[in-house]
């Protein structure tokens, strides 16, 4: 309801609007809503494309993972059974020369070993052989020496297997009181401290039989090796006596370095950022790639000092440990109860983590890939996609872009086409009802136009051939109400003047109604055949720059002349001070109209009231101002004030007028170019202003 009132107020849209609005409402909305609905089809059946693939990816991506820890892990077991296998025959070789009495050492061979002041035994000289190191936490005598002069005889096979495999770094044999022949050959001396209790440490007790007790081939977890190696691990083996099978009389040993197993081992070729790490049977990392130090918070430990480290087993710390580390306790579990599989796991971003099992050592090869790396193809895709979807969407605001100027300029085309010959008709139906016709021959291009064109023009001939009857109507109608009023006026004059003999008063009254009435029709006819002839164009006037002062006066002067109305009305003009510049008017109609406002002052004020004339220069045009101090009019019957024949309120009233006045005044004012406004209220006096252009 309250849409209805506002629309009332504003009134009617248009042409332009409505047509605008209905494009708007029949064409680009439906054409919106489905192009819309089209994108967020496309943009939801792009999300499902992405979920699909990157879930398709991520399962392809995991077996790919899980496959490459499977083979890598392999390869690993292949090459560590190798170096188990040397070990074993390593082994076996070394009980045979503890076995077998030492009948073949040169004095060279002997020379090249000598006691320390510390006890110890060892060689001095590198011949390419190995190195040799009895600590003398035994006391080393004949006997010991024989010891090595027997294993002296292995130095061949020593050398050969540290030179069949890349990942060898060096292979020795300890024995049971402290006896320690490693090759290849280095200062002994400079790196082991005298009196070195050699089976104290992993690399020698791990093979006993209380570890050991199958008598197999074992692997040692880390640690730091007191030749100065650096981190390692071994693949060591027990040798037992030959005559007390019992007896542990030595372990063999085949070291590899941690760094050669980074560098040799893992160098797997993993898509994208993955990288691949070697843990041992208790967690213990045994190969760590840089990719997997930063993810851990670890640095590789290069850093050692040998006169500490040697003096007890030196193990890699807990956060070396991944069974140890809480946030892979999920992972930890997992990696121990199943030989191989995968789990997602956090090491600050997401990563997928799948292990296989190396058999042999019973380590685990952990191959991990961060699950952006494996989603970087359906991420490319999504953001192709995207792309896609970004250059139809700006297609699409381009399109409609250019679709709503297309449209803007089609409505405005018809409107154009609609509006112009309805604004003509429009001008032609005012130029009619101002008295005027409109020629033929217009042209315009809707046909429902067209028939409304040639109407109008039947409509205005009809009205002019009406106004020029009536015209002559009026003409002759005013030359035959002129005589018989001119005779009423003049017979009641004669009465009233008494000449022959005096009335009765009641007579004299009704002799003078008699004369008032005929001056009152003779005033509307005079009125109405002067509104006729302006109508009709018959009135002549000349526009030319004039003083207004003069006529003004002459004005106020007839005014004063003719003292009708109330009693005691004073009627002034307020000349300015300074000159006024000069108007563009008619000096004949001026006077007319400002006679006739004059005259409605003094007629419609009250007993000892005023009439003022003054002029002012308001906005570039001259104001001549006309204010009485009479009864006013009311603001609702102000809008019907210039309509002809209307009294306002005086139809029955004791004020005479014919109602004609004003609407000659606003014929008047048109047609010198001038404008007439009033301003009034019931019972404050009344304000006619007559605005002239300037010269």
């Amino acid at each position: 309801m309250q849409d209805a009132d506002s629309t009332a107020k504003r009134g009617p849209p248009l042409l332009k609007t409505w047509l605008w609005r209905s494009y708007l409402r029949a064409a680009l909305v439906p054409l919106l809503v489905i192009e819309l609905t089209f994108v967020a089809l496309y943009w939801g059946t792009s999300r499902v494309v992405y979920d699909r693939s990157a879930t398709a990816i991520t399962e392809i991506s995991t077996e790919a993972l899980r496959t490459a820890s499977r083979r890598e892990a392999d390869v690993i077991a292949r090459r560590l059974e190798t170096i188990a296998a040397l070990t074993r025959i390593y082994a076996g070789e070394t009980a045979q020369a503890l076995a077998t009495p030492a009948t073949d050492v040169s004095a060279a061979e002997k020379a090249r070993h000598v006691y320390s002041p510390d006890g110890v035994f060892y060689s001095t000289e590198d011949t390419g052989g190995s190195a040799v190191f009895y600590s003398g936490i035994v006391p080393v005598g004949p006997a010991e020496q024989d010891k090595v002069w027997r294993t002296a005889r292995l130095d061949p096979l020593m050398k050969s297997i540290t030179e069949s495999d890349p990942l060898i770094q060096q292979v020795y044999v300890n024995t049971h009181d402290s006896l320690n022949r490693i090759y290849p050959w280095f200062d002994v001396l400079a790196i082991y401290p005298p009196k070195m209790d050699i089976p104290s440490y992993n690399f020698y007790y791990e093979a006993d039989a209380v570890h050991n007790p199958k008598r197999g081939v074992v692997w040692t977890d880390s640690y730091l090796d007191p030749a100065g190696a650096g981190w390692m691990v071994s693949a060591i083996a027990p040798v037992y006596g030959e005559v007390d099978a019992s007896k542990l009389e030595a372990v063999v040993g085949i070291d590899v370095t941690i760094g050669s197993i980074v560098e040799d081992v893992l160098d797997i070729d993993l898509k994208g950022d993955g990288y691949a790490i070697l843990v041992s049977r208790d967690g213990t990392i045994l190969a760590l790639p840089p990719a997997g130090e930063r993810d851990l918070g670890v640095t590789a430990l290069i850093e050692h000092s040998y006169s500490q480290a040697i003096l007890q087993d030196t193990f890699k710390p807990d956060s070396f440990n991944l069974y140890r580390r809480a946030e892979l306790f999920s992972v930890a579990e997992a990696l121990q109860s199943a030989p191989e599989g995968q789990q997602m796991v956090d090491l600050g971003r997401p990563m997928i983590a799948a292990w296989a099992t190396i058999a042999g050592p019973q380590w685990k090869l952990i191959t991990l890939t961060s699950e952006q790396s494996i989603l970087t193809g359906a991420t490319t895709l999504r953001e192709q996609l995207a792309l896609v979807s970004q250059g139809m969407l700006a297609i699409l605001v381009l399109f409609y872009l250019g679709f709503f100027l297309f449209l803007w300029r089609r409505s405005v085309a018809m409107s154009t086409r609609v509006a112009e010959p309805l604004a003509e008709i429009e001008r032609n139906m005012g130029q009619i009802s101002a008295g005027g016709s409109v020629p033929p021959g217009h042209r315009y291009a809707v046909a429902e136009l067209q028939t409304v064109g040639d109407h109008l023009v039947t409509m205005g001939e009809k009205l002019q051939a009406a106004s020029r009857a009536k015209a002559s109507f009026l003409s002759a109608m005013s030359h035959e109400f002129r005589t018989p009023l001119n005779a009423i006026i003049g017979y009641s004059d004669l009465l009233s003047s008494g000449r022959t003999q005096p009335l009765p008063p009641e007579d004299q009254r009704q002799v003078q109604a008699i004369s008032a009435a005929g001056w009152q029709l003779l005033q509307l006819v005079d009125g109405v055949i002067e509104l006729s002839r302006i109508e009709q164009g018959e009135v002549l006037h000349s526009l030319q720059p004039q003083d207004v002062l003069p006529p003004l006066r002459q004005a106020v002067a007839a005014a004063r002349a003719e003292p009708t109305g109330p009693k005691g009305v004073t009627v002034k003009l307020e000349e300015p001070d300074a000159p006024l510049p000069q108007a563009k008017t008619d000096a004949e109609i001026l006077r007319r109209i400002v006679t006739q406002l004059v005259g409605n002052g003094v007629k419609y004020n009250r007993d000892g009231g005023s009439v003022t004339v003054s002029l002012a220069v308001v906005e570039g045009r001259l104001a001549i101002r006309v204010s009485d101090t009479g009864i006013g009019i009311a603001p609702e019957l102000q809008p019907r004030l210039f309509t002809p024949f209307e009294r306002l309120g005086h139809e029955n009233g004791t004020i005479s007028g014919t109602g004609i006045g004003l609407a000659i005044c606003r014929r008047l004012a048109d047609l010198i170019g001038a404008e007439i406004g009033c301003e009034s209220q019931a019972g404050q006096g009344t304000t006619f202003t007559l605005y002239l252009p300037l010269a």
